[in-house]
């Protein structure tokens, strides 16, 4: 399981801060332990490089702890001689993902807390009879809080644990959901730009960064954009010709990736492209902050409401029974 973004923040920073004091891979990595990769992995690491191994060998080492994506920039800084500025703009990356993902949280979180505050509340409803009043049983109230709250519980764990193991299926449900789509389309384009750019500034060709950047996006449509735009490198022609056909691009992005394109500044242009994509998933994520507890809140109430026209609606018509003649 990957490490947090605050871990891998911490340790990116450091390591690129030994790397610029001049000291070697090994003894970077050394003195990077303990801000993110425990001891032994760093120690198993810089043993693999010493040992006459290479980078991505030695990345191996750490196991599912260093994302996949992160070591496709690592190997590639590290093979043209730029590993010390990837390192700093995975530690920057890694930090403002940390604070998406925090935002994440408290975002799904109220919405939990109101189905909590909804499950405690409809059992009780049930217990009021418009004839003899408010009768409790304990049993029964248990009851039903365990038929409710333990399927919620285990389909929070599911997400949680997906979510940890960056498992596709959590793309493939947010997109189904109004608000986090926005969120989940932004958020690749965002992480795309940002890979695409890294392996540019990293060294790669053109070709090789394409490539690359569809193989680790979980976006389904971006994967399938790469693959067309490494066809048409290979045929010699530009990506920027193919990226309004493919319509998975929006208008910004095609108009910038052509600007660095026909600049040269192709990779500033790509990582700009990156913090813009991801202003918009921070906007969306705001946004289905709001409108989820507002809809859950409104369904408790519109429930408890309900109920309690329908407690007096049968006493009122207990009371016209009564006084009938």
């Amino acid at each position: 399981m990957a490490l947090s973004h605050k871990k891998l923040s911490a340790w990116y920073h450091v390591f690129a801060q030994n790397l610029e004091a001049g000291l070697s891979f090994g003894d970077a990595l050394r003195g990077a332990a303990g801000n993110g990769v425990s001891p032994d992995d760093v120690s198993n690491m810089a043993a693999t490089v010493e040992s006459g191994g290479s980078v991505d060998d030695a990345l191996q080492r750490a196991g599912a702890k260093i994302p996949t994506s992160d070591r496709l920039f690592i190997s590639a800084g590290s093979a043209t001689g730029r590993l010390p500025r990837i390192l700093r703009t995975l530690s920057e990356r890694h930090a403002r993902l940390g604070a998406v993902k925090t935002r994440l949280f408290l975002a799904c979180a109220y919405p939990f807390a109101v189905l909590h505050l909804g499950f405690l509340l409809f059992p009780l409803l049930g217990m009021i009879d418009w004839e003899k009043g408010f009768l409790w049983d304990g049993a029964a109230y248990a009851r039903s809080i365990a038929y409710m709250l333990l399927p919620l519980w285990c389909a929070g764990a599911l997400l949680v644990l997906l979510a940890r193991r960056e498992s596709s299926a959590i793309f493939h449900l947010a997109r189904l959901l109004p608000g986090f789509r926005g969120y989940v389309t932004s958020q690749s384009l965002a992480d795309f730009a940002f890979a695409l750019g890294n392996f540019l500034d990293a060294g790669l060709r053109i070709d090789d960064a394409w490539r690359t950047a569809g193989l680790i996006t979980r976006s389904p449509l971006l994967r399938s954009a790469a693959r067309e735009i490494d066809r048409g490198i290979a045929r010699g022609e530009p990506p920027g010709q193919h990226l309004d056909r493919l319509r998975v691009f929006p208008a910004d992005f095609i108009t910038l990736y052509r600007t660095g394109e026909n600049s040269g500044q192709l990779e500033s242009g790509l990582l700009r492209l990156a913090e813009q994509n991801q202003e918009r998933a921070h906007l969306s994520l705001k946004f289905s902050a709001m409108l989820y507890p507002a809809l859950l809140l409104i369904a408790v109430f519109v429930a408890v409401g309900w109920h309690l026209v329908s407690f007096a609606s049968g006493y009122f018509t207990m009371l016209d029974s009564l006084a009938a003649p």
